[in-house]
């Protein structure tokens, strides 16, 4: 099993675990602005899809954030109907945080993901499941099934 594969698992495992404990307390979100241009486009590990990120508040900082990200194909038809898992993971720390962020569908391959819980500075990588079940729904079955990720970063001051 690829390494990177199994850092997913044992980090989603352990949210499991962390959320049958009980999160910690998120006080109540400030409002999401997402403006301009996205501030990183990255490819999904299969190359099939091409993702625009925007942050709330625009420069992350220590504290709670929030992404947007602009899903596509090759084709730039925004891709609807997944289902993305984030899991925000500091590489140099080999630590996560302990709040797992909800991640909703805004409009047509528009997810935002809220809160990202940045508690210390330094670069933080958003370990992105992205998925759609060929039988969860009539455009989903005309769309097909998908399973791809992406580890889009965000340098934290």
């Amino acid at each position: 099993m690829d390494g990177r594969i199994a850092l997913r698992l044992i980090v989603a495992s352990a949210a499991i675990f962390m959320a049958g404990c009980g999160q910690a307390s998120v006080p109540a979100a400030a409002a999401l602005v997402f403006q301009g241009a996205p501030a990183l486009t990255v490819a999904s590990a299969s190359g099939q899809l091409s993702i625009g990120i925007w942050w709330s508040p625009a420069q992350p900082t220590v504290g709670y954030d929030a992404t947007q990200l602009a899903i596509t194909d090759s084709t730039g038809a925004p891709v609807t109907g997944l289902t993305l898992t984030i899991i925000p993971w500091m590489p140099a720390h080999g630590h996560g945080a302990s709040v797992e962020p909800t991640v909703s569908e805004t409009a047509p391959g528009i997810y935002v993901a809220t809160p990202l819980d940045f508690f210390m500075a330094g670069n933080w990588e958003l370990m992105t499941s992205i998925a759609r079940s060929a039988d969860g729904g009539a455009d989903a079955d005309s769309a097909g099934s998908l399973n791809d990720s992406a580890d889009p970063t965000v340098e934290v001051p």
